[in-house]
């Protein structure tokens, strides 16, 4: 057998599990934004792709309703300099007064990546272009590689009163952009202040810069037969044992071979156990249920998955679909930071717990209500270097 040794980058990565209470009612208009897992999405600007698994027999019952109520997707890939980004209308229109989400092409910690997020411009640069711009930075960690060049982030916040044409810190940035960070780069593009699913074909402020307007369509993936634990029969204690910390990485494996389409999935495996002995996480009774997995690939903006997130849990209320009815919604972070970036993300939203048999409410309502109350598991990966 091969000697199998542990690297220094396999002990960087971590996955932070947060167990929460959900409440029977979430307001789209105002959702949580502190406690998991509504932080987990919010804290993560930039994903690349969002996938919804759950069962089918659910999805068929929700499918028509979520046709009607799921925000179509779409954005922008933009060909402009930095000089572009703080001239004319597009400053104006959609940094001083708007609210958009923009990433430059590049990999962090090895080219010089740009991000603009609530009106921040932020820069990471090598250390001889820091240096001729001029500009105030700190340093980037490198995660103590020997050979890995030194790197800083620049933060400008463009919304300050200061920051217009003719003041003399403005005037610093524009010689900046102008004579060292001159060269037109890619960016991704996503208006959050439009209704318009991110950004308008129409739109005045972006033809001079060659837009390309990307739709975002859902893929849907049926996986037949899967071995599906009873997440109804799921019981989980206040306090975090050793074996329920073992229970939720094995769900978490569980849904991750379910979106790779893994065939150890199927109950008609018959792979020999020398070669796998992979087991579904001994929940309850095990059942063949077919899986649906919804995957949007592209620019995608945490407030759209926010909203995603919510509708998915309004749609599979006990009271609507069933009081078996699950689903977990997974996405991929963006332009990671180059030393412990975040991966991304998974979020199970329950199917309400057993009544354990204590007082029970003489309302109907109240009984209702308790009914819908649900648990989530949140799982945030946390990735090693990647210089």
């Amino acid at each position: 057998m091969f000697e199998l040794e542990d690297d220094d980058a396999s002990r960087r990565e971590k996955c932070y599990t947060t167990i929460a209470q959900l409440s029977a009612f979430i307001d789209p208009k105002q959702p949580p934004t502190k406690r998991s897992p509504f932080s987990a999405i919010l804290n993560q600007p930039f994903s690349h792709t969002v996938e919804v698994t759950l069962p089918r027999d659910v999805y068929t019952t929700i499918e028509n309703s979520l046709a009607s109520k799921l925000q179509k997707l779409s954005y922008a890939r933009l060909s402009m300099s930095l000089t572009s980004l703080i001239d004319g209308d597009f400053f104006n229109t959609y940094i001083k007064s708007g609210n958009i989400l923009m990433i430059s092409e590049g990999r962090s910690g090895l080219d010089s990546v740009y991000t603009l997020r609530d009106g921040v411009l932020r820069l990471e640069l090598g250390k001889e272009d820091f240096e001729r711009t001029g500009l105030e930075g700190k340093p980037v960690r490198t995660g103590g590689k020997k050979h890995a060049k030194e790197r800083y982030l620049v933060e400008l916040n463009l919304r300050l009163p200061s920051m217009l044409h003719g003041k003399k810190g403005f005037q610093r940035i524009e010689w900046a952009f102008k004579n060292v960070l001159s060269q037109p780069v890619t960016w991704l593009f996503f208006d959050l202040g439009t209704e318009l699913a991110g950004v308008s074909e129409d739109d005045v402020s972006l033809k001079g810069n060659n837009p390309s307007i990307i739709s975002c369509e859902p893929a849907l993936t049926i996986h037949e037969s899967v071995a599906t634990p009873s997440f109804c029969d799921l019981e989980i204690s206040e306090t975090m044992s050793e074996e329920m910390k073992d229970l939720c990485g094995e769900i978490s494996e569980w849904l991750s071979m379910v979106s790779l389409g893994s065939q150890r999935m199927s109950t008609d495996d018959d792979i020999d156990s020398y070669l796998c002995r992979y087991d579904a996480p001994e929940i309850g009774e095990t059942k063949a249920l077919d899986i649906v997995t919804l995957k949007w690939h592209g620019f995608i903006p945490p407030k759209w998955a926010m909203q995603l997130f919510i509708t998915f849990f309004r749609e599979t209320a006990p009271r609507i679909a069933g009081p078996q009815a699950w689903f977990a919604l997974s996405a991929s972070a963006l332009g990671k930071e180059a030393i412990e970036g975040k991966d991304g993300y998974s979020i199970m939203a329950l199917p309400p717990a057993k009544s354990a048999g204590a007082e029970s409410s003489t309302q109907e309502d109240q009984d209702a209500e308790t009914k819908d109350s649900r648990r989530s598991i949140c799982w945030e990966f946390v990735g090693a270097s990647v210089l």
